[in-house]
């Protein structure tokens, strides 16, 4: 049976699935991520190479048999990266399909808006990736919080709320409803921990607790603090909307564009939403803010079947 394969490759995991060509999902399998940044080549293409045998084992799939391949991949910001990705997936062995390496931000961007306008991520990290109706494409954002980025990511939220901590300590704000949920949720109560915490985020960048539930649970309690972080949020999120649309000229060429919004982040808080959704309805009026209820994964199947 012929069929095409989708995967979003993550920093945490590595998930395919596999699809014959009237849609209908024949195999899916979840493994470690198989990132080139973390991994040397070798490393990565035995890892791959295993997880789409594990795959194929499911339901008996030939590798001579698929028809097209698309990743959605972490990673992927740069010519090179690309060159390499393909390379990589090209050299599977008994694969002869065509392959398209994308990234993340792109895959979900088609995901949720059928593949035109925009769409603002705001999950870990925050990225907002466009494509006009002409193709030109554009991203912003996406960049690590070493440099400011990431911002009004769910990272972003939570180092706010550990800085209003901070804040609290050196006493310039009272012990607002957030103060006292962080505090219980992460055992601090005075500098000394706070401190402590700082330095095992700084020596693991990456590394840094997941507290953004805390800032809309304290929002519900009516903390002004925590609204304001939030506003903020909405704020950042906006500024980097905007690069995107001013680099395609989308609010002059396109004022109807699509506006789409991906992310745990974002989607799974309220005040967050409606706050960001407020800023964009005032600054284009035109534009439609979409949501999807398919996975980047399903985005994935689903493109490879458009292409094949």
């Amino acid at each position: 049976m012929e069929y095409v394969i989708g995967i979003d490759s993550g920093g945490t995991h590595y998930r395919l699935k596999a699809a014959s060509l009237d849609g209908e999902c024949l195999g899916s399998f979840t493994g470690a991520e198989a990132n080139h940044y973390h991994n040397t080549e070798e490393d990565m293409l035995r890892r791959i190479e295993s997880h789409f045998t594990s795959l194929l084992a499911t339901f008996g799939g030939r590798r001579e048999d698929c028809r097209y391949i698309v990743c959605g991949t972490t990673g992927l910001d740069s010519p090179q990266d690309g060159e390499y990705l393909e390379r990589c997936y090209s050299s599977l062995a008994g694969f002869n399909c065509p392959v398209r390496v994308i990234n993340d931000a792109e895959l979900a961007h088609y995901t949720v808006t059928g593949g035109e306008g925009v769409l603002i991520i705001s999950g870990t990290g925050s990225i907002a990736f466009a494509r006009a109706r002409d193709g030109r494409c554009a991203r912003s954002g996406g960049y690590l919080f070493t440099i400011l980025g990431d911002e009004g990511s769910g990272s972003w939220v939570a180092r706010a709320a550990l800085h209003l901590l901070g804040r609290h300590y050196d006493g310039a704000v009272p012990c607002t409803p957030l103060v006292s949920l962080v505090e219980e949720e992460l055992d601090i109560h005075d500098r000394h921990g706070l401190n402590t915490l700082a330095f095992r985020m700084g020596s693991m960048p990456w590394t840094c607790p997941s507290i953004g539930h805390l800032v809309d649970k304290a929002v519900e309690q009516g903390d002004c603090e925590a609204t304001a972080i939030l506003d903020k949020a909405s704020a950042a999120l906006m500024e980097i909307v905007g690069d995107a649309v001013t680099s395609l000229h989308l609010d002059e060429d396109e004022p109807d564009f699509k506006l789409g919004l991906w992310g745990s982040n974002i989607l799974q808080s309220s005040t967050l939403k409606e706050r960001f959704i407020a800023r964009v309805m005032d600054r284009y009026p035109q534009c439609r803010v979409v949501e999807s209820s398919m996975t980047s994964l399903d985005g994935a199947v689903k493109m490879a079947l458009e292409l094949v």
